[in-house]
């Protein structure tokens, strides 16, 4: 049986394997925790928001921001697609 992740854990091994002095933003770690931990991302969207993408997503962001300053670096916006192909605003950081 596999064993759930918690959000902070899953996004931290998520920002790990970013390589040092690359430049991801929110929308990419969504998209991993999709890909690579969809039932963790599934019963996590599923609490925050009454399944809405958009508080859950949030949250997220504030997961991948709790990292600032030790592994990486917050350092602006983008603009990319979200998990709906829909190109919209997202923050940066780079991995130190």
């Amino acid at each position: 049986m596999k064993t759930r992740l918690n959000l902070e854990t899953a996004v931290g091994k998520i920002v790990d394997e970013v390589p040092r002095g690359r430049i991801f933003d929110s929308h990419f770690v969504i998209n991993q925790l999709v890909k690579g931990f969809s039932d963790d991302y599934l019963s996590f969207a599923g609490t925050v928001g009454g399944g809405q993408t958009l508080p859950a997503h949030g949250q997220i962001g504030r997961a991948i921001n709790k990292l600032d300053g030790r592994v990486i670096k917050r350092i602006g916006g983008a603009w990319s697609e979200n998990i709906h192909e829909t190109p919209s605003r997202c923050t940066c950081w780079q991995k130190v």
